[in-house]
């Protein structure tokens, strides 16, 4: 035995030493590798400027195809894309300079030219783009990756359902969710994780509004899933089990596989209800206003497309929404005076409507706490950024602007300019006021054709939330420090707690 023993550890040990030699020799050729494609990298570049005769903006590369990508991720999950990536380049190379992201050259132009620039020629001279590892999850159907008639047609479809006239009919639908909401997971509480709750709230009234689910295992599902695809949509693309992205795309799987399920049975039902009333209601949901919409060609919009882009309003309705409502209980809190001001505001719509339930139009005279809610989104966007491809060369600012190049606007080059918004860091909605901002220097939902679509939803449940909360409840943030970071929209580190207390009167009603 002691004889095989020391056989074995020889052995063993000569298998150490080649499996060590082995990763030594891989990572010196990995190096070799790296440091040929490096000259190569700058040597092609070095060749492009000799020989280009035109103009290209001043910038940085970064490193070799990676570009500066991994300093803008950085930047972007601290919630300081502005004060550590655009304002060091801006003053080093100017309003307009180029850098390069996820293997492409990329532009950051200036706003709010730039940004009317983008808005104004789009399908002319740029158009929507977003990452390929994004376009995976996203689906090639959905709004955000869909151009010209396929990308009108989706649009008119989410437009229509989600604009003023199909939300006055889900009025009393959006009311009878916040209240239960309130009631269940605030009512009797002295502390809450107000960032969860939140989100809690916001995705049950979007699953409730676009696919009809309110409870059982197709809501849970779709609860889950779509948590952790939004976790992991924006989080470096490495596909393989145990990273956040591949989490990701199996949610999306799993959820498009509910939609499916719950496809199945409404082409069911919507062929009924065709037979007896002649006609296909568009007044459910959001899934039967897609699945009964049609091109000029009387083309419908197909199952694909259609899962596409539930998933993405649906993506967007968990955490767009909830951290635009986690930020407004921030600065409300900060805000007293503001916060007096919306009471106010909420106690005279409440006293007019006796009793009665909030309609579309009082929603409408809700002005004062529309513009907390914007002052808020200019401070602390809920989408930071946008980008756009270049379809063909064109000039820009004494620039020229290569095809198939990147084009990237930020909001904070705008929202937080003192030439536009004077001292931009306090919070002051009379910003809001009669005209507001000069056009292009407030863009928190985007511009153009691929302006977010959802504008009148989110409003909408904003204001019906916060006209409920504020007659009802009182609060204090436990930490009034607490940091802000990007996951990918804003997240309280902490959770946001709230130590909250339940006003006497009125009760919701």
């Amino acid at each position: 035995m002691g004889h095989w023993s020391h056989v074995d550890c020889n052995i063993y040990d000569m298998f150490c030493v080649l499996l060590v030699l082995h990763v030594v020799c891989l990572c010196l050729g990995i190096a070799i590798v790296v440091v040929i494609l490096s000259m190569l990298w700058y040597f092609l570049q070095g060749t492009i400027k000799r020989k280009g005769t035109t103009t290209l903006p001043p910038g940085s590369s970064g490193l070799p195809f990676l570009g500066e990508t991994l300093e803008l991720f950085y930047a972007s999950k601290a919630n300081k894309v502005l004060e550590d990536f655009l304002n060091p380049r801006v003053a080093k190379y100017g309003q307009v300079f180029k850098t390069n992201l996820l293997f492409s050259p990329a532009v950051s132009l200036d706003a709010p030219e730039g940004n009317k620039f983008l808005f104004s020629n789009e399908d002319k001279l740029v158009q929507n783009s977003w990452p390929s590892s994004m376009k995976k999850l996203l689906g090639c159907g959905s709004l955000t990756t869909q151009t010209g008639k396929k990308h009108k047609l989706a649009r008119h479809a989410l437009t229509s359902f989600l604009g003023p006239e199909g939300l006055k009919n889900f009025m009393p639908r959006m009311h009878k969710i916040t209240k239960a909401h309130l009631a269940e997971f605030w009512e009797g509480k002295d502390e809450i994780m107000a960032g969860t709750q939140l989100k809690r709230f916001t995705l049950s009234l979007a699953i409730d509004l676009f696919v009809s689910k309110t409870e059982g295992p197709e809501f849970h599902s779709l609860t889950h899933d779509i948590r952790t695809f939004l976790t992991g949509m924006v989080q470096l693309p490495l596909d393989f089990p145990g990273t956040m992205y591949h989490k990701a795309r199996l949610a999306r799987e799993s959820i498009l596989h509910t939609f499916d399920k719950i496809m199945s049975c409404r082409h069911k039902a919507l062929e009924e209800e065709e037979e007896e009333e002649g006609k296909i209601s568009t007044h459910h949901d959001l899934l039967s206003a897609l699945m009964s919409a049609h091109d000029d060609r009387g083309h419908p919009i197909t199952n694909e497309e259609i899962k596409d882009n539930i998933l993405l309003v649906l993506s967007a309705g968990l955490d767009s929404t909830s951290s635009a409502l986690a930020v407004v209980l921030k600065y409300l809190f900060l805000n007293p005076h503001c916060l007096q001001e919306v009471i106010k505001e909420q106690r005279e719509i409440e006293v007019a409507k006796v009793g009665a339930l909030l309609s579309w139009d009082d929603t409408r005279k809700m002005k004062y706490t529309w513009q907390v809610i914007q002052e808020t989104m200019r401070i602390q966007p809920i989408a930071q950024m946008g980008n756009r491809l270049a379809i063909k060369e064109f000039e820009y600012g004494g620039f020229t602007i290569p095809k198939g190049w990147k084009l990237f606007w930020h909001v904070g080059r705008s929202h937080m300019s003192p030439t536009f918004f004077p001292n931009p860091k306090s919070f002051n909605p009379s910003r809001f006021e009669g005209q507001g901002p000069q056009p292009f220097t407030y863009v928190p939902f985007g511009g153009g054709p691929h302006m977010c679509p959802g504008i009148e939803f989110a409003r909408t449940q904003m204001v019906v939330f916060l006209h409920y909360l504020v007659l009802n409840y009182e609060w204090s943030m436990v930490d009034p420090n607490e940091k802000i970071a990007m996951d990918p929209f804003p997240i309280f580190q902490n959770g946001l707690y709230l130590k909250i207390h339940q006003k006497k009167q009125p009760k919701i009603q």
